[in-house]
């Protein structure tokens, strides 16, 4: 009969067991698994040849799962020169790595608690690199999922803090590319990039419950949104080719809230907003449009509308509670809207070709 002091070793043993599976189908396929701490658990299969894995594990009830295997879209079931770094440090992390097709690449290092990374990559020569600190931040990170010859896209997601939310998506073409930095805690990214050579740059934070979405459908779009302070709200949406979109809100003001919707070609807009509750929409289709918002104040409310070909829209409003509208149906038409000073209201409403209007207001 097993005494007490005999019992509670062998528990504390069962406690500390670590546990690694390694399945390698192939030839030159590597891998390293080092796990230092309590219960930690590490699953590699690799299927192909010359894939590489390392996982890197330190703390308590640390999960981590990788999968080469597949083949892509070329349906072979053998996936070769995958290359796979996990780094986990803390306690219960968990991280899934699956890349199906060759020549992609993941890295995912998290530190902290509770953080969940999610990389999927089908097609060839994509690349993952995912960071976390912190505690509960989640990314989930898909590239790939087209026909035949998707692939080739690059994802870098960076959050630092606690209940950051990323989710990428890269299909359709190739050579997508997306970075995702949010800094402070609850902030949340959502990015889908639909065709080829798409560019998709977000920052968030360093304070908290900012929101950004970006939604790019054609080829050579760009999107960068840049928002500080708290409870920023940015959605971006462009479909066509050559589209471009700049958004600024916050600084370290708040409440502020972009929608930009661009459909066409070669459609440009910027939006710049500095203090709180401020409010732009931008509306523009066709191609060859260009729309700047620039506020600096409080409860500004700006909508431009633009729908045909080379129109223009600026709006510039400074002060508190300013209210824009700016409507252009057509091609070629301008409009310079200027507004300081308190309470100011504008409405340009122009239809037709090559009309011209411009709006000073100050007091």
């Amino acid at each position: 009969m097993l005494s007490a002091a005999a019992l509670m070793c062998v528990s504390m043993m069962m406690a500390q067991f670590n546990t690694s599976d390694v399945d390698q189908i192939g030839s030159g396929n590597t891998s390293s698994v080092s796990q230092a701490g309590l219960s930690n658990d590490s699953d590699v299969d690799s299927v192909g040849d010359d894939n590489d894995s390392s996982v890197d594990q330190d703390g308590t009830t640390n999960t981590s799962q990788v999968l080469q295997a597949g083949g892509g879209p070329g349906g072979d079931g053998l996936s070769d020169d995958n290359s796979s770094t996990v780094t986990q440090d803390g306690t219960s992390n968990n991280q899934f790595t699956w890349q199906d097709g060759d020549g992609n690449s993941s890295s995912v290092d998290q530190d902290g608690t509770t953080n969940d990374s999610y990389v999927d990559q089908w097609g060839d020569d994509s690349s993952s690199a995912v960071t976390q600190n912190g505690t509960s931040n989640d990314s989930d990170v898909f590239q790939g999922y087209g026909t035949a010859g998707d692939g080739g896209h690059t994802s870098i997601v960076d959050q630092q803090g606690d209940d950051n939310s990323s989710f990428v998506a890269q299909s359709g073409g190739t050579g997508n590319d997306s970075e995702v930095i949010q800094l402070g805690d609850t902030n949340i990214s959502t990015v889908d990039q639909i065709g080829s050579d798409n560019d998709s740059f977000v920052i968030q934070g360093p304070q908290e419950d900012n929101i950004s979405d970006v939604d790019q459908t054609g080829d050579n779009n760009s999107s960068f949104v840049d928002q500080w302070g708290d409870r920023n709200n940015s959605a971006v949406v462009q479909n066509g080719n050559d589209n471009s979109s700049t958004v600024f809100q916050g600084q370290i003001d708040d409440d502020n809230v972009s929608t930009v919707d661009q459909d066409g070609d070669n459609n440009t807009s910027f939006v710049a907003q500095n203090g709180d509750n401020n409010l732009s929409d931008v509306d523009q289709t066709g191609d060859d449009n260009d729309s700047s918002v620039s506020q600096n104040g409080s409860l500004h409310d700006s909508d431009v509308d633009q729908d045909g070909m080379g129109n223009d829209s600026d709006v510039t409003q400074n002060g508190l509670e300013q209210e824009s509208i700016v409507n252009q149906l057509g091609d070629m038409n301008t409009s310079d809207v200027m507004q300081s000073g308190n309470n100011h209201f504008s409405n340009v409403n122009q239809v037709g070709n090559m009309n011209s209007s411009t709006v000073t207001q100050n007091n």
